[in-house]
């Protein structure tokens, strides 16, 4: 634990940008609806909920830390309540010591841990496993954290923050047993499995992907079966005794999970590609269930380039890098995440939020293209990604930072 979390000498550059990024947005959402929170009431949510709309997200993590109920689906998260509920503990001695309710900055201390660990994760993947220079290491980590929906999962109070950072250190975690050539012990598997799953189902799969490659045939054994077996039967059978017995309130919503009708193409070049990497400015942020259409449409040309730019260099990066174990487990989890929303159309009217299961194939397929190519080839490719990350920061900076400035409507 200590090894992982250290920030090494080399790190601190990244660590600070980290620091000062995370902690200016984290500033911006936490003021916006400070006032709401720390005077607590039912009026007050009412007016936060009538303001919080941020592409579908769901606050409920407020709502839990706040008044601890099972709050999320459970059959989709079948640990996540429990593992807020310390946090709903602390809130509650804070709110009798000062008088105030403290939610937004407990969840917000949550997010930032997370986000700036996966800052720093991402950017030893680039580095220490794939080989990419210093440099370069730190352009795409801020590439990454420049995508639309990786920037707005970092600060909203929903599980995709926690989930980026489980599934970045389980990629680490398996580069660097690839790398020194280890393998996972079962205690690890097990706890991995566990927490990963525990956030979110899905994630658990990723997991065992992760594990597979690393591991190989030793993860057929029949302790290790028998223990994640066991595991996911308690999780889930717990998840389905408390969903009889509470009502959670994405239980009540009534919403179309699979869809085989969407158009795929569309759906690829708008949202799966287009929005996780760049917002659309019409509609930003908005949300399918209200007043968003589905598919929105770019406002310059120049966007569809852009989004094209980067979907070349990840397949270039991938072909490129292909022989590479820790881009063979980013590939595994962008096809796992590919059948599921666009194969199978699970979730696919807001496929974006879930970028963060996926989207860390486009910093690690390029790291690979840098580290492969020549020294006039890699100084092309600086100049070509330190670009985009102007652009996307600059661009989502501003479109962020009008929307969570914008003055809150009271009725």
């Amino acid at each position: 634990m200590r090894r992982i979390f250290h920030i090494r000498h080399d790190e601190r550059w990244i660590a600070l940008i980290a620091f000062f990024v995370i902690g200016f947005f984290q500033y911006l959402i936490i003021s916006k609806f400070f006032c709401l929170f720390a005077n607590y009431s039912e009026a007050n949510w009412t007016i936060f909920i009538n303001n919080f709309h941020m592409s579908g997200y769901d606050p409920i993590t407020y709502s839990v830390v706040t008044d601890w109920n099972i709050g999320y689906n459970i059959l989709r998260h079948p640990l996540l309540p429990y593992m807020m509920l310390p946090f709903y503990l602390l809130n509650q001695l804070l709110w009798w010591i000062t008088g105030a309710n403290c939610v937004q900055l407990i969840v917000g201390s949550i997010l930032f841990f997370c986000s700036f660990y996966s800052f720093i994760f991402l950017y030893r993947i680039l580095h220490n496993i794939i080989g990419s220079k210093h440099v370069d290491s730190i352009i795409l980590t801020l590439l990454f954290f420049g995508f639309g929906h990786v920037l707005v999962a970092i600060i909203v109070p929903d599980h995709f923050c926690l989930s980026l950072f489980l599934i970045l250190l389980t990629v680490y975690l398996s580069g660097e047993k690839v790398k020194e050539q280890q393998t996972f012990t079962n205690k690890e598997i097990i706890i991995l499995f566990t927490v990963t799953a525990g956030i979110t189902l899905s994630n658990g799969v990723i997991t065992g992907l992760a594990v597979l490659w690393v591991n190989g045939k030793q993860v057929f054994n029949k302790r290790l079966i028998t223990s994640i077996v066991l595991m996911s039967v308690i999780m889930i059978s717990s998840a389905l005794i408390v969903n009889t017995f509470a009502e959670s309130p994405s239980d009540q919503q009534v919403n179309n999970w699979i869809d085989t009708t969407m158009p795929r193409e569309e759906t690829l070049i708008e949202n799966f590609f287009g929005e996780s990497i760049q917002l659309h400015r019409k509609h930003v942020l908005g949300d399918v269930l209200t007043r968003r259409p589905v598919f929105v449409r770019y406002s310059w040309t120049s966007q569809y380039a852009i989004e094209a730019l980067i979907v070349l260099l990840m397949v270039i990066g991938i072909y490129v890098g292909r022989r590479r174990e820790v881009l063979q487990i980013a590939c595994a989890c962008f096809v796992y995440a590919f059948l599921l929303h666009i194969v199978l159309g699970f979730a696919i009217n807001e496929v974006y939020i879930m970028s963060t299961h996926w989207i860390f194939i486009f910093p690690i397929a390029i790291a690979a293209l840098h580290s492969a190519a020549g020294h006039k080839t890699r100084m092309l490719l600086r100049i070509i990604t330190a670009s985009l990350v102007v652009y996307l920061w600059l661009y989502h900076g501003v479109l962020l930072y009008n929307y969570l400035t914008w003055p809150l409507r009271l009725h």
